[in-house]
């Protein structure tokens, strides 16, 4: 469970895509994977099911599909649910609980499970309630439930008749078009433009009642579309130049009782990695675009300094970073984008080594995030052997008495700590800040140190290494 422990601890519910295994699959096995055992053993499940197809419908809620259990007595001998052989002939080809059933029942398989599929006439207020009334209902019992809903995001191509609605580059147009949705689904919020971008929108309805009710908390655990899903690790989350695509975009959410926080999780920094490729990749090509993450990313909620830096055949071949300051307010994601940008004049200016288009995709991309600017500790740089460890794990920015200033980020003590002593360190800082080997000893300078953590992906066994 690792990173995710905090979430799943306190799990209630999830939005998850419907869409076939081979496709979105992996979305939903990183919630199903990362279950504790209690809620693999769940005794029940509510799953509200998208309806494709509303020719025949009424304001009754249709049931799919129940478990005979007494606790669902209070829908199934309700007048305003509809079953077995009333259903409509659409819910009845109903597709959202069908495609995922198997993957339900294989990872719940001692729970009890209603599917629900509410239709546009639906009244979504009162099937909101009535859930919530079966929720304490159940936790009265010391028995508990999970609430699933089920949405594909944005479909887009020749397929759907529909190749208007993105502008190119498709993939970050679909960013921007669903950045508002996803937020605002993470807020408990939905607005009527964000309706048009749902599949299915009276199961999402319907839930987001229910967790803003019980004030649930959400984050993203995985945003990616059918045109990259079974690409790499980095290549299926970033912003790909193809001209000629169609796709269904999917997304995971999970909602529960864990505290709100702006933690970085594994879909952030993957994006955040796909974001400097693209960047670098869109100047080889030569489009002039934007390229950002989307509002929801977390390092939108950062101000911390960031290092970008890229390697081919084990050798750096651009490095560029931007610092947080007390002055300076620059949010984290668009440091990201700003460091990429000089990645690849600093590959040839500077490295010697070119990134290409032919060789882009044998590089790694590493970005590395350094601590708080208030978590920094400053000292006169004179008393640099007594203050600083050559450990690995520190980095440090000088700021020489003339207003000169570099950085030896900890990668540098990591790579020298068995052959530098401290007096190289701060000597070759020193020169590498344009100033003299000894200017560190003045009584001026100024020594801040710090440590980071950096992620790095690697094409070879594609996988992202954290350090």
């Amino acid at each position: 469970m690792g990173i995710y422990k905090n979430y799943y601890n306190n799990f209630r519910g999830a939005i998850i895509p419907h869409a076939g295994q081979e496709y979105a699959g992996a979305a939903r096995k990183l919630i199903f994977n990362n279950l504790n055992d209690k809620d693999k053993n769940i005794e029940y499940i509510i799953y509200l099911a998208a309806l494709h197809n509303p020719i025949n419908s009424t304001e009754k809620v249709f049931i799919l599909e129940y478990d005979n259990d007494i606790e669902f007595t209070m829908f199934l001998n309700n007048d305003n649910y509809i079953k077995d052989q009333y259903l409509s002939k659409g819910a009845k080809e109903e597709h959202s609980y069908k495609w995922v059933k198997s993957e339900i029942k294989e990872n719940f398989k001692n729970s009890k499970i209603l599917v629900l599929c509410p239709t546009p006439y639906s009244n979504l207020k009162n099937l909101a309630n009535e859930i919530i009334n079966f929720i304490y209902k159940i936790n009265n019992k010391n028995k508990k439930i999970i609430l699933f809903a089920t949405t594909d995001l944005t479909h887009y191509g020749k397929r759907f008749n529909n190749i208007s609605l993105l502008k190119f580059p498709h993939e970050l147009n679909k960013w921007r078009r669903e950045e508002k949705l996803i937020d605002n689904l993470l807020k408990n919020n939905l607005e009527n433009e964000d309706l048009n971008i749902i599949c299915g929108p009276y199961a999402i309805q319907t839930f987001i009642y229910i967790s803003k009710y019980f004030n649930w908390n959400s984050r993203v655990i995985d945003y990616y579309d059918s045109n990259n899903y079974n690409k790499n690790l980095i290549d299926k989350y970033r912003i790909n130049f193809d001209l000629n695509k169609e796709f269904v975009s999917y997304i995971s959410i999970i909602y529960g009782t864990f505290k709100h926080d702006n933690n970085l999780l594994p879909i952030d920094i993957i994006m955040a990695l796909g974001v400097v490729k693209s960047t670098i990749e869109s100047q080889l090509l030569n489009y002039d675009i934007e390229i950002k993450l989307p509002i929801w990313n977390k390092f939108n909620y950062m101000n911390n300094g960031i290092f970008v830096g890229t390697e081919i055949d084990n050798s750096t071949n651009s490095c560029n970073g931007n610092f947080q300051t007390d002055k300076n307010n620059i949010k984290s994601s668009v440091k990201i984008i700003n460091s990429s940008k000089n990645c690849l004049n600093d590959s040839i200016n500077r490295w010697n080594n070119p990134i290409t288009l032919n060789n882009l995709k044998n590089h790694k991309f590493k970005i590395e995030i350094l601590d708080d600017i208030n978590s920094w500790e400053e000292y006169k740089s004179i008393y640099a052997n007594e203050k600083f460890i050559l450990d690995g794990k520190h980095g440090m920015l000088l700021k020489l008495y003339n207003g000169n200033s570099a950085t030896f980020l900890p990668i540098v003590s990591e790579d020298n700590k068995e052959s530098w002593s401290i007096n190289n360190y701060m000597t070759y800082l020193s020169i590498k800040a344009g100033g003299h080997k000894d200017d560190w000893k003045h009584k001026d300078s100024i020594m801040n140190i710090y440590s980071s953590i950096s992620f790095k992906y690697s094409p070879i066994n594609n996988t992202i290494i954290a350090k």
